[in-house]
């Protein structure tokens, strides 16, 4: 029997996967941060070597912040409850066979975006020990500093991304962004060759007809064992939402796709809804207001047949089954809400039902869950009387320190990738 198993958001969590910052975020650089430069003749165009940071942190700061939330996390699930995705990715490249085939894959990935990989380096990466293997393709150097790659991976941070954990199926993801190629190699590694996934189905995207789809863990929401919401924005295509939906059709779940407005703040369908429990979901007000000031309205459509559908989000989970009390990130001010959910204030990851992890610098967020029921505790607090506190009916918000973490753009769902969370009673 597999120990895999996500059929909803807020299931009492059992096992996730994180990834502690390393030194690849020493080498990000100030033209890593920049979505656009100006050409030799003053214009303006994308920039290659962009890596979806909108600022170079503090490792140290970063750090900290990272061992707190999965300190939290362990005290939730268990100390073998939490695995580090640099330590899986050097378990699979123990293989001989595995590696020269990520290897190959890497290479190819390098010629796309301009760089490369050289014999050398190929030649050093297939001798190193899998843990020094591991951590170079992470960081892109040598432990002596010498450069094999084009660009770090401070993306892995983000261990929501690349694959998902749907059901009892693995699926792998299919990252839109150059900067997240190597990621999704290395992740698809992962699912197809390291124990915890032994048994386990695949649901590979990148295979089959829809060679055109792109695909994001953070526009990927498990409602229940037989919904699943898939946003369609800037990081996943339709291509990529019909994939999923026809591979996960044949076991009866139904996809409702969310079109997302194209907008930085809006990458991931989690940067603006997150489910709390079975009863209230997390929201950023603008999407969901009939006439939105801020001029962006979700809209739900059929992801295989195309249709679009003329009820919103609410009615929309309200008609399968899941009427959910939405919760207004920044606690009903109008540029409150827009401030803080720019720093991920409507990104809630959930260790239980009503058991939930947030930013504690959102303080309006905060404050509007406060009003729905929702006590506001420290990591420490929870650390502290974690079994107590996982018990019973007692909804709480552990409020973390994110002012490293949410320069990366992500929240405390998009730091984490469930294996296993509990059915809900």
């Amino acid at each position: 029997m597999s120990s895999v198993g996500v059929w909803s958001e807020s299931g009492r969590l059992q096992a996730c996967i994180g990834c502690a910052p390393g030194a690849e975020f020493d080498r990000v650089l100030p033209r890593n941060i920049e979505a656009a430069i100006r050409d030799s003749n003053g214009q303006l165009r994308d920039n290659p070597d962009y890596l979806l940071f909108d600022d170079l942190v503090l490792r140290d700061v970063l750090w900290r912040e990272h061992q707190t939330l999965f300190d939290v996390i362990r005290a939730a699930t268990g100390a073998g409850g939490v695995h580090d995705l640099r330590a899986l990715v050097a378990d699979v490249l123990v293989d001989p066979g595995v590696r020269k085939s990520v290897l190959a894959d890497i290479a190819a990935a390098e010629m796309r975006i301009g760089g490369g990989l050289s014999v050398s380096a190929r030649q050093w990466l297939s001798a190193a020990s899998p843990r020094q293997c591991a951590e170079a393709l992470m960081v892109g150097t040598r432990p002596d500093g010498q450069v094999l790659l084009r660009w770090p991976m401070p993306n892995a941070l983000f261990a929501r991304d690349c694959l998902a954990v749907v059901g009892a199926s693995v699926v792998v993801m299919r990252p839109a962004h150059p900067a997240r190629w190597r990621d999704g190699i290395i992740s698809r590694a992962i699912a197809r060759h390291h124990p915890l996934f032994a048994g386990v189905q695949v649901i590979d995207v990148a295979d089959g007809s829809q060679t055109d789809a792109q695909i994001e863990g953070g526009d990927v929401l498990v409602v229940s064992e037989k919904l699943v919401l898939v946003g369609v924005g800037i990081r996943t295509n339709l291509a990529g939402a019909r994939a999923l939906a026809e591979a996960l059709l044949p076991a009866g779940v139904e996809v409702l796709g969310v079109q997302l407005p194209k907008k930085r703040a809006a990458m991931h369908l989690d940067t603006l809804f997150t489910v709390l429990d079975e009863e209230s979901a997390l929201v950023f007000p603008p999407v969901v207001e009939e006439h939105s000031p801020v001029g962006i309205r979700l809209e739900l459509f059929d992801p295989i047949g195309g249709k679009r559908l003329d009820n919103g989000l609410q009615a929309a989970l309200a008609a399968r089954g899941h009427d959910l009390d939405f919760v207004p990130c920044g606690d009903g001010d109008e540029v409150a809400a827009i401030r803080e959910q720019w720093t991920d204030g409507a990104n809630a990851f959930c260790l239980a039902p009503g058991r939930v992890l947030l930013y504690g610098r959102n303080r309006r967020t905060l404050a509007a869950l406060n009003k729905k029921g929702f006590e506001i505790a420290t990591p420490a607090g929870f650390i502290q009387n974690a079994a107590l506190w996982l018990e019973g009916q007692r909804k709480m918000v552990i409020a973390l320190d994110g002012f490293e973490l949410s320069r990366g753009r992500g929240g405390p769902r998009c730091l984490t990738l469930p294996l296993s969370r509990a059915p809900l009673q």
